[in-house]
């Protein structure tokens, strides 16, 4: 399998011109990385997984993944973060065993990991499952990147109402690359509205939940207004 930066495969357009942008690589792996047999030897408590699958699921994360390095402004982090896909495995109650997947320097999340299914699982006070594979967790960071050229017209803050905010959106568009089982976007008309309740699960707290809304023109900004107003927002 070919590095992501080399063959980008299915991703949008949008997430291309991202990498293309912002991201570079660095070596990888950084140390001895494990033969398949140690791999095998790790996982070798959590006899409910098939071995032989999570194994050639890590080989295929380390060649698309690894070293891939990239600052990004979604909520979770906001900083450089690196793809280092590693057998360190680590039991989960609700996930099973969860490897090492993404290196970073902020306090929260405690650790992004991979599944044995590729999920990105993200770790601190509970064990959540944020997007169902890494290109996904990219498709995200493409559209906060892509955001930071349009209008905000909804400032995100911690302790901000959400509510109706997801019944509201829930009939425009959902843009299903980038969004996963914790956080959404959707547009319309020139408008794009984010809701992120990543930290309201990974640390059950409610008031953690965020949203946002951009708009990418003047007829833009025009049509958001009228959402908002339309659904009682603000």
């Amino acid at each position: 399998m070919q590095h992501i930066l080399n063959t980008p495969g299915g991703l949008t357009d949008r997430a291309r011109r991202f990498l293309a942008t912002r991201a570079h690589t660095v070596p990888f792996p950084v140390q001895d990385n494990p033969d398949d047999t140690e791999v095998i030897i790790r996982l070798a408590p959590f006899p409910e997984v098939d071995r032989t699958m999570t194994l050639a699921g890590l080989r295929r994360a380390q060649e698309r993944y690894g070293g891939l390095v990239y600052p990004t402004s979604a909520w979770s982090f906001q900083e450089e973060i690196r793809f280092e896909p590693w057998p360190y495995y680590q039991e989960s109650v609700d996930h099973g065993p969860l490897g090492g997947f993404i290196d970073h320097e902020v306090a929260h999340p405690y650790s992004v990991t991979l599944r044995s299914d590729g999920a990105v699982v993200y770790r601190f006070a509970a064990d959540v499952a944020v997007f169902a594979d890494a290109d996904a967790l990219i498709e995200a960071d493409a559209l906060y990147w892509e955001c930071e050229s349009w209008n905000p017209v909804v400032e995100p803050h911690v302790g901000q109402s959400a509510a109706g905010v997801r019944e509201a959106a829930s009939r425009l568009s959902l843009i299903r690359e980038g969004s996963g089982n914790t956080e959404w976007w959707w547009e319309s008309d020139g408008f794009r509205v984010h809701l992120w309740r990543t930290f309201a699960e990974l640390f059950q707290q409610e008031r953690q939940v965020k949203w946002g809304l951009w708009a990418r023109d003047e007829a833009g900004l025009r049509a958001a207004h009228r959402f908002l107003a339309g659904n009682h927002l603000r």
